[in-house]
Protein backbone atom coordinates (compact mmCIF):
# COMPACT_ATOMS: atom_id res chain seq x y z
CA UNK A 1 0.00 0.00 0.00
CA UNK A 2 1.41 3.62 -0.82
CA UNK A 3 1.07 5.85 1.99
CA UNK A 4 1.24 9.00 -0.09
CA UNK A 5 -1.61 7.68 -2.54
CA UNK A 6 -3.68 5.66 -0.46
CA UNK A 7 -3.82 3.60 -3.17
CA UNK A 8 -2.37 -0.26 -3.42
CA UNK A 9 0.75 -0.15 -6.09
CA UNK A 10 -0.16 -3.18 -7.46
CA UNK A 11 1.46 -7.09 -7.27
CA UNK A 12 2.70 -6.67 -11.16
CA UNK A 13 6.29 -6.85 -10.10
CA UNK A 14 7.74 -10.29 -9.73
CA UNK A 15 10.73 -11.97 -9.99
CA UNK A 16 10.98 -12.15 -13.76
CA UNK A 17 14.40 -10.34 -13.94
CA UNK A 18 15.75 -14.21 -13.53
CA UNK A 19 14.40 -15.58 -16.40
CA UNK A 20 16.04 -15.15 -19.89
CA UNK A 21 12.96 -13.59 -20.88
CA UNK A 22 12.97 -10.91 -17.94
CA UNK A 23 16.93 -10.27 -18.90
CA UNK A 24 16.08 -9.35 -21.83
CA UNK A 25 13.08 -7.07 -21.22
CA UNK A 26 15.30 -5.49 -18.80
CA UNK A 27 17.66 -4.83 -21.65
CA UNK A 28 15.02 -3.57 -23.71
CA UNK A 29 14.08 -1.27 -20.73
CA UNK A 30 17.97 0.18 -20.55
CA UNK A 31 18.63 0.74 -23.91
CA UNK A 32 15.32 3.19 -23.96
CA UNK A 33 17.17 5.16 -20.98
CA UNK A 34 20.43 4.46 -22.79
CA UNK A 35 19.43 6.42 -25.67
CA UNK A 36 17.75 9.49 -23.84
CA UNK A 37 20.91 10.51 -22.74
CA UNK A 38 22.76 10.01 -26.18
CA UNK A 39 21.45 13.91 -27.09
CA UNK A 40 24.24 15.18 -25.18
CA UNK A 41 26.52 14.20 -28.16
CA UNK A 42 24.51 16.66 -30.41
CA UNK A 43 26.66 19.72 -28.46
CA UNK A 44 30.18 18.75 -29.78
CA UNK A 45 28.56 18.61 -33.65
CA UNK A 46 27.15 22.06 -33.32
CA UNK A 47 29.98 23.60 -34.98
CA UNK A 48 29.85 21.26 -37.59
CA UNK A 49 26.48 21.50 -38.20
CA UNK A 50 26.99 25.08 -38.10
CA UNK A 51 29.18 25.47 -41.13
CA UNK A 52 27.50 22.80 -43.08
CA UNK A 53 23.92 24.52 -43.14
CA UNK A 54 25.63 28.17 -43.15
CA UNK A 55 24.44 29.42 -40.23
CA UNK A 56 25.54 31.33 -36.86
CA UNK A 57 25.97 30.24 -33.49
CA UNK A 58 22.58 31.49 -31.85
CA UNK A 59 20.35 29.81 -35.16
CA UNK A 60 22.17 26.70 -34.61
CA UNK A 61 21.07 26.63 -31.15
CA UNK A 62 17.57 25.77 -31.73
CA UNK A 63 18.76 22.09 -32.88
CA UNK A 64 18.77 22.14 -29.10
CA UNK A 65 16.01 24.35 -27.72
CA UNK A 66 13.62 22.83 -30.15
CA UNK A 67 13.91 19.62 -28.76
CA UNK A 68 14.10 20.16 -25.31
CA UNK A 69 11.00 22.17 -25.68
CA UNK A 70 9.11 19.92 -27.74
CA UNK A 71 10.19 16.32 -25.28
CA UNK A 72 9.01 18.75 -21.94
CA UNK A 73 5.95 19.32 -23.82
CA UNK A 74 5.22 15.72 -24.88
CA UNK A 75 6.34 13.34 -21.93
CA UNK A 76 3.79 13.79 -19.87
CA UNK A 77 1.51 12.90 -22.28
CA UNK A 78 3.14 10.28 -23.48
CA UNK A 79 3.29 8.76 -19.89
CA UNK A 80 -0.52 9.25 -19.42
CA UNK A 81 -0.87 7.32 -23.14
CA UNK A 82 1.46 4.44 -22.04
CA UNK A 83 -0.41 3.87 -18.86
CA UNK A 84 -3.59 4.07 -21.14
CA UNK A 85 -2.29 1.86 -23.96
CA UNK A 86 0.11 -0.46 -22.35
CA UNK A 87 4.02 0.34 -22.23
CA UNK A 88 4.43 -1.61 -25.24
CA UNK A 89 2.87 0.33 -27.40
CA UNK A 90 4.53 3.34 -26.41
CA UNK A 91 7.84 1.82 -26.18
CA UNK A 92 7.93 0.73 -29.78
CA UNK A 93 6.87 4.11 -30.68
CA UNK A 94 9.41 5.90 -29.19
CA UNK A 95 11.88 2.95 -30.75
CA UNK A 96 10.63 3.65 -34.11
CA UNK A 97 10.17 7.50 -34.11
CA UNK A 98 13.53 7.75 -32.71
CA UNK A 99 14.92 5.65 -35.31
CA UNK A 100 13.26 7.26 -38.00
CA UNK A 101 14.46 10.58 -36.52
CA UNK A 102 18.23 9.47 -36.36
CA UNK A 103 18.19 8.89 -40.36
CA UNK A 104 16.40 12.18 -41.32
CA UNK A 105 18.27 14.80 -39.08
CA UNK A 106 21.29 13.21 -40.72
CA UNK A 107 20.11 13.19 -44.66
CA UNK A 108 18.33 16.88 -44.11
CA UNK A 109 19.04 18.79 -46.73
CA UNK A 110 19.22 21.77 -44.95
CA UNK A 111 18.89 23.08 -41.21
CA UNK A 112 15.09 24.05 -40.92
CA UNK A 113 14.01 20.24 -42.09
CA UNK A 114 16.90 18.59 -39.71
CA UNK A 115 15.06 20.98 -36.59
CA UNK A 116 11.48 19.68 -38.07
CA UNK A 117 13.26 16.14 -37.38
CA UNK A 118 14.42 17.15 -33.79
CA UNK A 119 10.49 17.36 -33.09
CA UNK A 120 9.99 13.55 -34.14
CA UNK A 121 13.03 12.70 -32.13
CA UNK A 122 11.72 14.56 -29.07
CA UNK A 123 8.60 12.23 -29.80
CA UNK A 124 10.78 9.62 -29.47
CA UNK A 125 12.35 10.04 -26.74
CA UNK A 126 9.27 11.35 -24.50
CA UNK A 127 8.04 8.14 -25.20
CA UNK A 128 11.28 6.02 -24.13
CA UNK A 129 11.56 8.06 -21.05
CA UNK A 130 8.22 7.38 -19.98
CA UNK A 131 7.97 3.79 -20.73
CA UNK A 132 11.40 2.43 -19.71
CA UNK A 133 11.89 2.83 -15.90
CA UNK A 134 8.06 1.48 -15.86
CA UNK A 135 8.98 -1.45 -17.74
CA UNK A 136 12.02 -2.12 -15.44
CA UNK A 137 10.18 -1.67 -12.08
CA UNK A 138 7.72 -4.08 -13.00
CA UNK A 139 10.33 -6.69 -13.17
CA UNK A 140 11.61 -6.94 -9.95
CA UNK A 141 9.97 -7.53 -6.54
CA UNK A 142 8.88 -4.60 -4.31
CA UNK A 143 11.86 -4.91 -1.96
CA UNK A 144 13.79 -4.47 -4.86
CA UNK A 145 12.93 -1.39 -5.85
CA UNK A 146 15.72 0.68 -5.90
CA UNK A 147 17.81 -1.75 -7.54
CA UNK A 148 15.39 -1.55 -10.24
CA UNK A 149 15.31 1.85 -10.31
CA UNK A 150 19.54 1.77 -9.76
CA UNK A 151 19.50 0.13 -13.71
CA UNK A 152 17.50 2.44 -14.80
CA UNK A 153 19.30 5.62 -13.41
CA UNK A 154 22.26 3.70 -14.31
CA UNK A 155 21.41 2.82 -18.32
CA UNK A 156 20.66 6.62 -18.70
CA UNK A 157 24.13 7.63 -17.08
CA UNK A 158 26.06 5.14 -19.37
CA UNK A 159 24.47 6.76 -22.64
CA UNK A 160 26.08 10.04 -21.19
CA UNK A 161 29.46 7.98 -20.88
CA UNK A 162 29.52 7.03 -24.46
CA UNK A 163 28.00 10.28 -25.65
CA UNK A 164 31.05 12.00 -24.22
CA UNK A 165 33.49 9.53 -25.19
CA UNK A 166 32.37 9.28 -28.53
CA UNK A 167 31.00 11.72 -30.27
CA UNK A 168 34.50 13.50 -30.49
CA UNK A 169 35.80 10.92 -32.30
CA UNK A 170 32.94 10.04 -34.62
CA UNK A 171 32.59 13.71 -35.26
CA UNK A 172 36.51 13.98 -36.42
CA UNK A 173 36.11 11.01 -38.47
CA UNK A 174 32.88 10.89 -40.32
CA UNK A 175 31.26 14.46 -39.85
CA UNK A 176 28.40 15.86 -37.64
CA UNK A 177 26.01 12.84 -39.38
CA UNK A 178 27.69 10.52 -37.34
CA UNK A 179 26.19 11.65 -34.02
CA UNK A 180 23.04 10.69 -35.40
CA UNK A 181 23.52 8.01 -37.34
CA UNK A 182 25.82 6.49 -34.54
CA UNK A 183 22.61 5.99 -32.55
CA UNK A 184 20.85 3.82 -35.67
CA UNK A 185 22.17 0.28 -34.47
CA UNK A 186 21.13 1.00 -30.72
CA UNK A 187 17.90 2.17 -31.54
CA UNK A 188 17.44 -0.45 -33.93
CA UNK A 189 18.20 -3.34 -31.51
CA UNK A 190 15.72 -1.73 -28.87
CA UNK A 191 12.96 -1.60 -31.25
CA UNK A 192 13.32 -5.40 -31.90
CA UNK A 193 13.79 -6.21 -28.35
CA UNK A 194 10.75 -4.28 -27.11
CA UNK A 195 8.66 -6.43 -30.15
CA UNK A 196 9.97 -9.72 -29.45
CA UNK A 197 9.81 -9.89 -25.59
CA UNK A 198 7.59 -6.78 -24.24
CA UNK A 199 4.43 -8.23 -22.91
CA UNK A 200 0.99 -7.16 -24.36
CA UNK A 201 -0.01 -4.98 -21.50
CA UNK A 202 -3.49 -3.03 -21.20
CA UNK A 203 -4.48 -0.53 -18.56
CA UNK A 204 -7.51 -1.21 -16.14
CA UNK A 205 -8.74 2.17 -17.14
CA UNK A 206 -8.92 0.85 -20.74
CA UNK A 207 -12.61 2.09 -21.23
CA UNK A 208 -11.84 5.75 -20.46
CA UNK A 209 -10.30 7.87 -23.05
CA UNK A 210 -7.16 9.20 -23.06
CA UNK A 211 -7.12 13.41 -22.40
CA UNK A 212 -5.57 14.78 -25.65
CA UNK A 213 -7.08 18.28 -25.19
CA UNK A 214 -5.00 17.98 -21.50
CA UNK A 215 -1.97 17.03 -23.50
CA UNK A 216 -2.18 19.30 -26.20
CA UNK A 217 -2.48 22.22 -23.51
CA UNK A 218 0.35 21.01 -21.73
CA UNK A 219 2.63 21.09 -24.65
CA UNK A 220 1.43 24.86 -25.24
CA UNK A 221 2.52 25.67 -21.23
CA UNK A 222 6.01 24.13 -22.32
CA UNK A 223 6.69 25.40 -25.24
CA UNK A 224 5.63 28.72 -24.64
CA UNK A 225 7.55 28.79 -21.56
CA UNK A 226 10.74 26.96 -22.70
CA UNK A 227 11.13 28.77 -26.19
CA UNK A 228 10.32 32.19 -24.27
CA UNK A 229 13.17 31.49 -21.45
CA UNK A 230 15.35 30.86 -24.22
CA UNK A 231 14.41 33.78 -26.97
CA UNK A 232 14.73 36.17 -23.64
CA UNK A 233 18.28 35.86 -23.23
CA UNK A 234 19.21 36.68 -26.99
CA UNK A 235 16.85 38.89 -27.99
CA UNK A 236 15.86 40.31 -24.96
CA UNK A 237 13.19 40.09 -22.04
CA UNK A 238 10.99 43.50 -23.63
CA UNK A 239 10.94 41.95 -27.07
CA UNK A 240 7.11 41.53 -28.36
CA UNK A 241 7.44 38.16 -29.19
CA UNK A 242 8.86 36.57 -25.65
CA UNK A 243 6.39 38.55 -23.86
CA UNK A 244 3.73 37.39 -25.54
CA UNK A 245 5.64 33.56 -25.50
CA UNK A 246 5.48 34.04 -21.33
CA UNK A 247 2.28 35.29 -21.40
CA UNK A 248 0.52 32.20 -22.67
CA UNK A 249 2.05 30.34 -21.16
CA UNK A 250 -0.11 31.02 -17.70
CA UNK A 251 -3.27 31.05 -20.14
CA UNK A 252 -2.52 27.70 -21.45
CA UNK A 253 -1.28 26.61 -18.12
CA UNK A 254 -5.27 27.98 -16.51
CA UNK A 255 -6.84 25.92 -19.32
CA UNK A 256 -4.66 22.62 -18.19
CA UNK A 257 -6.11 22.41 -15.27
CA UNK A 258 -9.62 23.70 -16.11
CA UNK A 259 -9.92 20.47 -18.40
CA UNK A 260 -7.79 18.20 -15.98
CA UNK A 261 -10.44 18.31 -13.31
CA UNK A 262 -13.31 17.34 -15.87
CA UNK A 263 -10.77 14.56 -17.73
CA UNK A 264 -11.85 10.71 -17.28
CA UNK A 265 -8.40 9.67 -17.72
CA UNK A 266 -6.14 13.18 -16.29
CA UNK A 267 -2.52 13.40 -17.68
CA UNK A 268 -1.86 13.22 -14.01
CA UNK A 269 -4.39 12.45 -11.52
CA UNK A 270 -4.93 15.65 -8.99
CA UNK A 271 -3.81 12.55 -6.49
CA UNK A 272 -0.95 12.60 -7.49
CA UNK A 273 0.14 16.01 -7.59
CA UNK A 274 -0.92 16.01 -3.84
CA UNK A 275 1.26 12.95 -3.33
CA UNK A 276 4.12 13.55 -0.93
CA UNK A 277 6.47 11.52 -2.89
CA UNK A 278 5.82 12.25 -6.07
CA UNK A 279 6.58 16.20 -4.92
CA UNK A 280 9.36 15.51 -3.04
CA UNK A 281 11.02 13.75 -5.56
CA UNK A 282 10.11 16.00 -8.79
CA UNK A 283 11.11 19.19 -6.86
CA UNK A 284 14.40 17.65 -5.97
CA UNK A 285 15.01 16.42 -9.23
CA UNK A 286 14.01 20.11 -10.55
CA UNK A 287 16.84 21.64 -7.77
CA UNK A 288 19.46 19.40 -8.76
CA UNK A 289 19.56 19.90 -12.37
CA UNK A 290 18.85 23.53 -12.06
CA UNK A 291 22.24 23.80 -9.56
CA UNK A 292 24.14 21.21 -11.57
CA UNK A 293 23.22 22.19 -15.13
CA UNK A 294 26.21 24.59 -15.07
CA UNK A 295 28.65 21.71 -15.24
CA UNK A 296 27.62 21.40 -19.39
CA UNK A 297 27.32 25.58 -20.08
CA UNK A 298 30.12 26.71 -18.23
CA UNK A 299 32.38 24.54 -17.22
CA UNK A 300 33.32 23.69 -21.12
CA UNK A 301 34.46 27.68 -20.82
CA UNK A 302 36.52 27.40 -18.28
CA UNK A 303 38.53 24.18 -19.56
CA UNK A 304 39.10 25.55 -22.53
CA UNK A 305 39.76 29.61 -22.07
CA UNK A 306 41.42 29.28 -18.22
CA UNK A 307 42.64 26.27 -18.09
CA UNK A 308 43.86 26.38 -22.32
CA UNK A 309 42.95 22.58 -22.85
CA UNK A 310 41.17 21.78 -25.99
CA UNK A 311 37.94 19.33 -26.84
CA UNK A 312 39.47 16.19 -25.81
CA UNK A 313 40.38 17.13 -21.81
CA UNK A 314 36.98 18.64 -22.03
CA UNK A 315 35.37 14.91 -23.11
CA UNK A 316 37.90 13.35 -20.63
CA UNK A 317 36.63 15.30 -17.69
CA UNK A 318 32.96 15.12 -18.35
CA UNK A 319 33.31 11.22 -19.14
CA UNK A 320 34.92 11.05 -15.65
CA UNK A 321 31.73 12.39 -14.64
CA UNK A 322 29.35 10.57 -16.29
CA UNK A 323 31.62 7.03 -15.45
CA UNK A 324 31.34 8.02 -11.79
CA UNK A 325 27.39 9.07 -12.07
CA UNK A 326 27.00 5.00 -13.70
CA UNK A 327 28.87 3.45 -11.38
CA UNK A 328 27.12 5.15 -8.18
CA UNK A 329 23.29 5.47 -9.86
CA UNK A 330 23.60 1.11 -9.26
CA UNK A 331 25.63 1.54 -6.29
CA UNK A 332 22.37 3.84 -5.12
CA UNK A 333 19.71 1.80 -5.58
CA UNK A 334 21.03 -1.10 -4.12
CA UNK A 335 21.63 0.96 -1.47
CA UNK A 336 18.30 2.46 -1.47
CA UNK A 337 16.57 -1.37 -0.65
CA UNK A 338 18.81 -1.09 2.53
CA UNK A 339 19.72 1.70 3.91
CA UNK A 340 16.71 3.93 2.75
CA UNK A 341 15.57 6.03 -0.17
CA UNK A 342 15.64 9.44 1.81
CA UNK A 343 18.97 8.58 3.15
CA UNK A 344 21.04 7.75 0.35
CA UNK A 345 19.05 10.45 -1.85
CA UNK A 346 20.09 13.32 0.60
CA UNK A 347 23.49 11.92 0.86
CA UNK A 348 23.89 12.36 -3.08
CA UNK A 349 21.97 15.90 -2.56
CA UNK A 350 25.04 16.67 -0.52
CA UNK A 351 27.68 15.19 -2.15
CA UNK A 352 26.99 16.72 -5.66
CA UNK A 353 26.07 20.25 -3.43
CA UNK A 354 30.14 19.59 -2.17
CA UNK A 355 31.12 18.60 -5.21
CA UNK A 356 29.94 22.28 -6.98
CA UNK A 357 31.25 24.29 -3.82
CA UNK A 358 35.02 22.36 -4.27
CA UNK A 359 34.72 23.28 -8.21
CA UNK A 360 34.04 27.18 -7.35
CA UNK A 361 37.54 27.07 -5.64
CA UNK A 362 39.27 26.12 -8.84
CA UNK A 363 41.18 28.47 -10.93
CA UNK A 364 43.42 29.02 -13.98
CA UNK A 365 46.35 27.34 -12.02
CA UNK A 366 44.45 24.34 -11.30
CA UNK A 367 45.60 21.17 -12.28
CA UNK A 368 43.75 18.21 -14.27
CA UNK A 369 43.96 15.90 -11.32
CA UNK A 370 41.97 18.83 -9.34
CA UNK A 371 39.55 19.05 -11.67
CA UNK A 372 38.82 15.84 -11.97
CA UNK A 373 38.60 14.33 -8.15
CA UNK A 374 35.97 17.43 -8.25
CA UNK A 375 33.90 16.77 -10.99
CA UNK A 376 33.55 12.95 -10.26
CA UNK A 377 32.65 14.12 -6.89
CA UNK A 378 29.37 15.69 -8.78
CA UNK A 379 29.05 12.35 -10.83
CA UNK A 380 29.08 10.26 -7.70
CA UNK A 381 26.94 12.56 -5.84
CA UNK A 382 24.10 12.66 -9.05
CA UNK A 383 24.12 9.05 -9.89
CA UNK A 384 23.28 8.05 -5.74
CA UNK A 385 20.42 11.20 -5.71
CA UNK A 386 19.17 10.13 -9.00
CA UNK A 387 18.70 6.53 -8.15
CA UNK A 388 16.73 7.25 -5.09
CA UNK A 389 14.60 10.22 -6.53
CA UNK A 390 13.28 7.32 -9.06
CA UNK A 391 12.69 4.98 -6.49
CA UNK A 392 11.14 7.12 -4.04
CA UNK A 393 8.69 8.41 -7.11
CA UNK A 394 7.96 4.63 -8.19
CA UNK A 395 7.26 3.95 -4.55
CA UNK A 396 4.45 6.78 -4.36
CA UNK A 397 2.50 6.08 -7.30
CA UNK A 398 0.11 3.30 -7.73
CA UNK A 399 1.15 0.47 -10.44
CA UNK A 400 -1.00 2.20 -13.04
CA UNK A 401 0.43 5.44 -13.58
CA UNK A 402 4.24 4.33 -13.64
CA UNK A 403 4.43 5.43 -16.93
CA UNK A 404 3.52 8.99 -15.63
CA UNK A 405 5.39 9.06 -12.77
CA UNK A 406 8.71 8.65 -15.09
CA UNK A 407 7.71 11.02 -17.06
CA UNK A 408 7.21 14.02 -14.55
CA UNK A 409 10.92 13.10 -13.29
CA UNK A 410 11.74 13.48 -17.33
CA UNK A 411 9.87 17.05 -17.16
CA UNK A 412 11.60 17.70 -13.58
CA UNK A 413 14.98 17.30 -15.30
CA UNK A 414 14.01 19.33 -18.47
CA UNK A 415 12.46 22.30 -16.46
CA UNK A 416 15.75 22.58 -14.47
CA UNK A 417 17.79 22.47 -16.93
CA UNK A 418 16.00 25.39 -19.23
CA UNK A 419 15.87 27.19 -16.42
CA UNK A 420 19.71 26.78 -15.19
CA UNK A 421 20.07 28.53 -18.86
CA UNK A 422 18.00 31.31 -18.56
CA UNK A 423 18.63 32.07 -14.76
CA UNK A 424 22.25 30.78 -13.99
CA UNK A 425 23.59 32.24 -17.67
CA UNK A 426 22.13 35.53 -16.79
CA UNK A 427 23.89 35.74 -13.35
CA UNK A 428 26.78 34.41 -14.90
CA UNK A 429 26.91 37.43 -17.57
CA UNK A 430 26.25 39.89 -14.48
CA UNK A 431 29.04 38.46 -12.42
CA UNK A 432 31.41 39.28 -15.35
CA UNK A 433 30.50 42.48 -15.37
CA UNK A 434 30.45 43.60 -12.09
CA UNK A 435 34.12 42.15 -11.82
CA UNK A 436 35.26 44.13 -14.22
CA UNK A 437 34.24 46.69 -13.10
CA UNK A 438 35.51 46.24 -9.66
CA UNK A 439 38.80 44.39 -11.29
CA UNK A 440 39.49 47.49 -13.87
CA UNK A 441 39.26 50.36 -10.73
CA UNK A 442 41.82 48.29 -9.39
CA UNK A 443 44.54 49.36 -12.57
CA UNK A 444 44.29 45.62 -14.22
CA UNK A 445 45.27 45.34 -17.86
CA UNK A 446 42.13 44.57 -20.04
CA UNK A 447 43.04 41.14 -20.98
CA UNK A 448 44.38 40.26 -17.12
CA UNK A 449 41.39 42.02 -16.16
CA UNK A 450 38.69 39.44 -18.13
CA UNK A 451 40.76 36.52 -17.81
CA UNK A 452 40.17 37.07 -13.79
CA UNK A 453 36.86 37.97 -13.73
CA UNK A 454 35.76 35.06 -15.75
CA UNK A 455 37.49 32.60 -12.83
CA UNK A 456 35.22 35.16 -10.36
CA UNK A 457 31.77 34.86 -12.06
CA UNK A 458 32.80 30.86 -12.91
CA UNK A 459 33.19 30.90 -9.10
CA UNK A 460 29.78 32.94 -8.61
CA UNK A 461 27.75 30.24 -10.48
CA UNK A 462 28.84 27.32 -9.22
CA UNK A 463 28.78 28.52 -5.36
CA UNK A 464 24.90 29.37 -6.31
CA UNK A 465 24.56 25.89 -7.80
CA UNK A 466 26.03 24.11 -4.59
CA UNK A 467 23.53 26.38 -2.60
CA UNK A 468 20.37 25.03 -4.77
CA UNK A 469 21.41 21.57 -4.19
CA UNK A 470 21.88 21.39 -0.60
CA UNK A 471 18.92 22.92 -0.56
CA UNK A 472 17.63 20.17 -2.80
CA UNK A 473 18.73 18.28 0.21
CA UNK A 474 16.42 19.16 3.12
CA UNK A 475 13.66 19.21 0.27
CA UNK A 476 14.31 15.96 -0.05
CA UNK A 477 14.53 15.04 3.50
CA UNK A 478 10.48 16.15 3.55
CA UNK A 479 10.82 12.86 1.61
CA UNK A 480 10.96 10.38 4.81
CA UNK A 481 7.20 8.78 5.16
CA UNK A 482 5.14 9.73 8.09
CA UNK A 483 4.43 6.01 8.33
CA UNK A 484 7.29 4.23 9.01
CA UNK A 485 5.80 0.82 7.21
CA UNK A 486 6.48 0.11 3.19
CA UNK A 487 6.41 -3.41 2.28
CA UNK A 488 10.28 -4.58 1.85
CA UNK A 489 11.54 -1.14 1.07
CA UNK A 490 12.60 1.51 4.09
CA UNK A 491 12.61 5.21 3.65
Amino acid sequence: MSTETGKPLGDEASADWNTWGGRMTGLAAGLGMFLTSLDIAVNVALPLITREFDTDYQTVQWIIIVFIATRAGLVLGAGSFADRFGLRQVYLLGAAAYLAAMICIALSPNFGIAVGFRVLQALGTGCLFAASPAISVRLFPMSRRGLSMGLTTGSQALGMLAGTLGAGLLVGWFGWQAVFLGRVPFALLALLLGVIWLKRSQSSASRQSFDATGALTLFGVMLCLMIGLRLGRSIGWTSPVVMALLAFAPVFFAAFLWIEKRAAWPIIPGALVRARGVVVSSTAMFMSHFGAFVIWFIFPFYVVESLGYGAFILGVMLAVMAAANTAFSSTGGWLCDRVGTTVIGTIGLTVLSGGLLLMGFLDAQSSLAQVGLRIALVGAGTGLFQAAAFTLMMSSVPADRFGTAGAALSLAQAMGTVLSVAVTGGLFALSIDYHLGVLGGNGLEAADSQARAFVLAYRDVFWLGAVITILGAGVFLMGRRRKAAEAGAPL
